[in-house]
């Protein structure tokens, strides 16, 4: 199926577990009725501003942040606001039930005794007030006093805004025994910088988060969190803009999705549920053993929190197998391939990252195990389910160890991307090489680099400087194609992982620098993509070809910088050639008479520049006679003076009669008081008595008119 229209989604972030979690529900919506998804990295303001992309989107999805967005209304496009609202509600919206989770999460903290509760978050984002709020109900609710000394502000939500909360707590000296923060990622932040001062987690101080990010399992302590599905705030919120692009009826008001709240270690709870015994057959073994898939399946799931009421193959695959490969044990029947197994206990191993759980799963089934021998003699038996157990242990460990060799191994690729990238923008990209060969390193199908253009009567236009499209087919655009910024990138250039049903979207980040608009990105990956689960490489990836760019540009600016500066010395050059012979003018007067009017005052390097032209025309034309007229002289001095003479003398060694004219008598008066002897020249006050001497001694000037008959 083609994917000829498409949706827009601006933010501020376009990477992270969050936001590829949100894009996936998105993704799914859109493909499934005919759009594509292109996501913006950068508030509505510039996204409207720089007019990316805005005749390839049917209707925007704003996330987190909703201002200006009437601009995009203004323009007759649709929108939905996704986890923030519209100042002037003329947008449907999707949001969690902050207030409901926040208020489950609090009450929790205060079951578990505490009175003292300290709350964090980055209050600029509407979910983050939305849970403050809940946070004040709760302790209202509970009588306990609302102290503003325990609310900590934070400049934002991510691990750093966390440490930056501790910091807080622990420079203030209040005393509280419990936090419930507004992001997991802040809670996260909190547990290491805690940590770093030999504090622990929950005996020190218990703590709540808010999100059920991947990461929050993983954490030591696990944290107790309320889980939104951001799959399905992003479907929820795509499926409202098609409705609407649809012209469907759709009403401007709230979306609320569900939120739960997931139990783990952080806030003092045990790890996991209370063991029981295996409960005895009720209407017989197929009862039996749906029990037990339904047992092992809670324990699997536990982090997740699943619909408890669907079937347990459906959040479990692999636990039809195990469970019959136990009942086959038991039997002495043949069981599922050894294959089968491995893959059943790799699915749990990935679901449930608590080695103390799996550990309860091997538990739980050896329980049942026993229960099923129960009352036999068969010794045969015993050993069949005693192996039975001890490979799903081995396997349930290699699936484990699996796991975490995989993320071992994505680390280390991490690594060799790092290089690779540092390698093509840094030190191999410079002025004319490639800045988009590092993409299929990092598992991107599509790639196009272009910069803003001065754009005339035009509009805001692109250059492409390169494309790539590893491994894919497409027409990718020439360097030095212009194409508008509302138009780009065109449908024409996209891989068919984007044009039709695949699973990629197409990602827009604007560079910029020092408050520059520099150009655009354009990048299309799969939305599962690992490398979309830390911003932070793809972030440094981009700030590398940034600075590439930068530099570039930089070098650019130089070699033209260079070429006007050559052009100008060059024009200063000529026009320096042109003062020196301006400086010291040699007429031809006659055939063998020069004249040289000297004008101004003469220093050291024009009295150099006088003798060598002179001397030089003298020799040219074998002159006889050199008239040197000094009016234009203002003053005498002993450096005119000297001037005079000793081009006068060299004249005189090379044959010819030197004749100065326009003695004015200021300049005589100093060349007496110099004592300057004017031996061997010719002296004469104005140049036309010169002129009528030498008439007199040589052949006219000007040949005389003849008389008329």
């Amino acid at each position: 199926m083609s994917l000829d229209r498409a949706i827009g989604l601006t933010c501020h972030d376009i990477w992270g577990t969050y936001f590829c979690e949100v894009l996936g529900g998105i993704q799914s919506a859109a493909r499934h009725s005919g759009y594509r998804v292109i996501a913006v990295k950068s508030p509505p303001r510039d996204v409207h501003r720089l007019e990316l992309a805005r005749d390839q989107i049917d209707g925007w999805i704003a996330l987190i942040d909703p201002t200006d967005i009437e601009l995009f209304l203004d323009d007759g496009r649709p929108v939905v606001t996704l986890s923030a609202r519209s100042s002037d509600g003329r947008c449907p919206y999707v949001l969690p039930d902050n207030h409901g989770g926040a208020l489950a999460a609090v009450r929790h903290l205060i079951d578990h005794g505490h009175r003292r509760i300290a709350f964090a978050g980055h209050m600029a984002h509407e979910d983050v007030r939305q849970r403050f709020q809940a946070y004040r109900d709760a302790l209202d609710e509970g009588g306990i006093p609302f102290d503003p000394a325990l609310v900590f502000e934070l400049p934002n939500n991510e691990r750093a805004g966390g440490r930056f909360a501790a910091q807080r707590l622990l420079e203030s000296g209040v005393s509280c025994t419990a936090m419930f923060m507004a992001t997991d990622q802040g809670a996260l932040g909190i547990i290491d910088a805690l940590a770093e001062t030999g504090l622990r987690v929950p005996e020190d101080l218990a703590l709540v988060g808010f999100d059920d990010i991947e990461a929050a399992r993983y954490a030591s302590p696990p944290l107790t969190t309320v889980r939104q599905r951001f799959d399905w705030i992003g479907r929820t919120a795509a499926q409202l803009l098609i409705d609407r692009l649809a012209g469907r009826d759709v009403p401007s008001a709230g979306h609320i999705a569900p939120t739960l709240l997931v139990l783990r270690r952080s806030c003092g709870c045990s790890p996991a549920p209370a063991e029981r015994e295996a409960p005895a057959p009720a209407d017989g073994a197929a009862d039996q053993a749906d029990a037990l898939a339904r047992e092992l399946v809670a324990l699997a799931t536990f982090s997740s929190a699943p619909d408890r009421s669907a079937p347990p193959a459906e959040s479990w695959p692999g636990v039809t197998e195990v469970v019959r490969g136990l009942e086959a044990a038991a039997q002495g029947k043949p069981g599922p391939p050894p294959a089968a197994l491995e893959r059943a206990w790799r699915e749990a191993a990935e679901q449930m990252p608590h080695i103390d759980l799996l550990l309860a799963m091997i538990d739980r089934l050896e329980r049942a195990g026993q229960s099923m021998i129960r009352g036999a003699e068969d010794a045969a038996a015993q050993r069949r389910v005693t192996a039975y157990i001890r490979r799903a242990r081995h396997d349930m460990m290699q699936g484990r160890v699996a796991i975490e060799a995989a993320r071992a191994d994505y680390l280390n690729s991490l690594l060799d991307i790092n290089l690779v990238v540092r390698e093509t923008l840094l030190e191999h990209a410079d002025n004319g090489g490639s800045k988009l060969s590092w993409l299929s390193a990092v598992q991107m199908s599509w790639g196009c680099l272009a910069v803003w253009e001065d754009p005339g009567d035009e509009g805001p236009t692109l250059r492409i400087v390169e494309s790539s499209c590893p491994g894919q087919e497409a027409a990718a655009p020439a360097a030095g194609t212009r194409v508008a910024a509302a138009e780009f990138p065109r449908g024409g250039w996209l891989p068919a992982a984007v044009q039709y049903d695949g699973d990629h979207v197409i990602r827009l980040i604007p560079l910029r620098s020092q408050g520059e608009d520099r150009g655009v990105l354009a990048i299309c990956a799969p939305v599962s993509s690992p490398l979309g689960l830390d911003h932070r490489d793809m972030d440094m990836w981009v700030a590398m070809l940034t600075a590439a760019f930068e530099r570039a540009s930089l070098i650019e600016s130089l070699i033209e910088q260079e070429k006007r500066s050559r052009a100008a010395y060059e024009r200063e050059r000529a026009l320096a050639d042109a003062v020196r012979r301006l400086g010291c003018p040699v007429i031809p007067l006659d055939e063998g008479v020069l004249l040289v009017p000297l004008v101004g005052a003469i220093d050291p390097e024009r009295a150099s520049h006088v003798l060598e032209v002179v001397l030089a025309e003298l020799s040219r034309q074998e002159a006889e006679v050199l008239l040197m007229d000094i009016t234009g002289v203002p003053f005498a001095d002993m450096q005119v003076a000297a001037s005079l003479t000793k081009t006068a003398r060299a004249a005189v060694l090379l044959g010819a009669e030197v004749i100065v004219v326009g003695m004015r008598p200021q300049v005589a008066q100093e060349f007496t008081h110099l004592g300057i002897d004017l031996a061997g020249m010719t002296l004469y006050p104005t140049l036309g008595s010169a002129l009528s001497s030498l008439r007199r001694r040589r052949q006219p000037l000007i040949a005389p008119r003849m008389p008329r008959a």
